[in-house]
């Protein structure tokens, strides 16, 4: 998850590995980078503990650069319909639906 990222992005050896397919392109912009336009896919069917996010969109992007063994960023897109409750004390978080 990325409290500051707008957008959701994928690497796109978990695209090829979930067999999603590209749908249209999108412009992304980074903190200290220039714009740049990816693919993008819809993800269905992902959750966080036992709360099901609604369909989203993620930028296709190579995460590898990260070096942090991650292939998803939850941007605040993927979040539609909670409210995220944060408790940096305890290192958690909460989802809370919004209905």
């Amino acid at each position: 998850m990325d409290t500051g990222a707008s957008e959701s992005l994928v690497d796109p050896r978990l695209v090829k590995q979930l067999g999603l397919r590209e749908e249209d392109r999108r412009w992304i912009v980074g903190i200290g980078t220039k714009p740049r336009q990816v693919s993008s896919v819809s993800i269905t069917g992902a959750a966080v503990g036992r709360c099901s996010l609604t369909r989203f969109s993620a930028g296709i992007m190579d995460l590898t650069n990260l070096r942090i063994g991650i292939h998803l960023i939850l941007g605040i897109n993927a979040f539609r319909g909670y409210r995220l409750q944060f408790d940096f004390d305890k290192g958690t978080f909460h989802l809370l639906s919004d209905q």
